[in-house]
C-alpha cells in the first residue's frame, strides 16, 4: 500500500471514529462543498468506510470514499502532496447522500 493510500485510509478511519484530528488532513486553503462538510462528517454516525474510486490527474489524486451508517455519504476529495511530503486534501465535495443500512 502506498503512502498516499495509507493517508487516505487513515483519514477515513478518523472520520468514522469522529476524531477531530481529521481536520489536520486539510490544506490551509482547502475548498469544501458544502462549507460545513467536515462538521457533517464528524457529527455522523458511521460504522464503516470504503474507498470506491481513485483517479490520478497530473499531480492530483482524486478519491471517492463512501461512509456507511444510518445515512451514506460519498465524498470526493482531491489530495495533493505538500512540499514537505505530507498528503493533504485541497478540495472535497459531497458527491452523494443516500439512506443507509443498519449493518
Amino acid at each position: 500500500m502506498s503512502e498516499l493510500d495509507e493517508a487516505v485510509r487513515a483519514h477515513a478511519g478518523r472520520i468514522v471514529a469522529r476524531d477531530a484530528g481529521a481536520r489536520t488532513d486539510l490544506a490551509l486553503d482547502a475548498q469544501l462543498e458544502p462549507d460545513d462538510l467536515f462538521d457533517r462528517l464528524l457529527s455522523g454516525e458511521f460504522w464503516a468506510f470504503e474507498v470506491v474510486a481513485h483517479a490520478r490527474i497530473g499531480e492530483y489524486h482524486l478519491f471517492k470514499t463512501r461512509y456507511r451508517g444510518s445515512t451514506i455519504l460519498v465524498v470526493q476529495a482531491r489530495w495533493v502532496q505538500d512540499p514537505d511530503g505530507r498528503w493533504r486534501i485541497h478540495e472535497a465535495e459531497l458527491a452523494r447522500v443516500a439512506a443507509g443500512d443498519e449493518s
